[in-house]
C-alpha cells in the first residue's frame, strides 16, 4: 500500500504578516483583500468625481444659501484654474 505524505502548505503575506492555512482562510483573505483594496478605493473615488463633474446647480437653494458660503461652481473653477 502506497500512501503520500503531504506536507501542509502554508501561505505568508508578509504585507500583513498573516499565515493562510486552509481554503477557507484563503478565500477570507482574498475577500478583504478586494473589498478594502477595490471596492473601498474605487467608491470613494467615484463619490469625488460625482461631486466635481456632476452639475448640482438644479438643487434649488434659498438666497440666504446661497449667499452664505462658496459655492460648488466656484470650487470647481478655484480647483480646476
Amino acid at each position: 500500500m502506497f500512501v503520500l505524505m503531504c506536507k501542509p502548505k502554508i501561505l505568508f503575506d508578509p504585507l500583513y504578516e498573516e499565515y493562510l492555512n486552509n481554503t477557507s482562510e484563503l478565500l477570507v483573505y482574498l475577500t478583504n483583500h478586494i473589498f478594502f483594496e477595490l471596492v473601498v478605493p474605487l467608491s470613494i473615488f467615484t463619490a469625488v468625481m460625482l461631486t466635481l463633474l456632476v452639475d448640482w446647480s438644479w438643487i434649488p437653494l434659498s438666497s440666504i444659501e446661497r449667499h452664505s458660503g462658496n459655492s460648488l461652481e466656484e470650487f470647481k473653477n478655484k480647483l480646476f484654474e
